[in-house]
């Protein structure tokens, strides 16, 4: 399976969760690349899949209850760059993105596992109809969930109108 197989034909609708470590983006997803000496990481190669006109949801830790508490868009276009690590030069993908923009009201992790069942449900049907990794949001069950280790993650179509429906907040940006 491609790795943007299950959004089907409508890029235009193509959602990302981003979990930076301090809760801000910056100018630019950042992220290494895999190479022959360090060990592939999912969720940073998906950097090199996103695409201008995609949504990010900021995941963001920093809040008093952890939870999405921003979003922006992919600007583009992607591009490497070489950063020092240890005191090797490693190669980066580096994507622009737009301002961070704040909702107005975060969406906590406590709110999300209210509605867990919905997000495991729909985690678990798109695992038993995809051929592969889906690179998921989220981990865990209903009422254990967390966002999955990642520095980014893809956000399927029904996740984002459940969202939608459950916190008013309107994701068709």
């Amino acid at each position: 399976m491609a790795i943007n197989d299950w959004w089907g034909d409508a890029p235009e609708e193509r959602y990302w969760m981003i979990a930076p470590s301090r809760g801000v983006v910056g100018d630019a997803l950042l992220a290494p690349k895999a190479d022959d000496e360090r060990r592939f990481e999912w969720s940073h190669e998906l950097v090199a899949y996103t695409e201008p006109g995609d949504t990010l949801f900021v995941w963001d830790r920093t809040l008093a209850q952890p939870g999405f508490g921003g979003w922006g868009r992919v600007l583009g276009p992607l591009g490497e760059e070489t950063h020092e690590r240890d005191g090797e030069d490693l190669p980066h993908w580096r994507m622009p993105v737009s301002d961070t923009l704040r909702l107005a009201k975060p969406i906590s992790l406590a709110s999300l596992r209210r509605i867990g069942g919905e997000i495991v449900d729909i985690r678990n049907r798109l695992e038993r109809e995809i051929d592969g990794p889906i690179y998921f949001p989220f981990i865990g069950e209903a009422d254990t969930l967390v966002p999955a280790p990642a520095y980014i993650a893809k956000i399927p179509r029904d996740l984002v109108a459940l969202l939608s429906s459950r916190f008013g907040f309107e994701f068709v940006l």
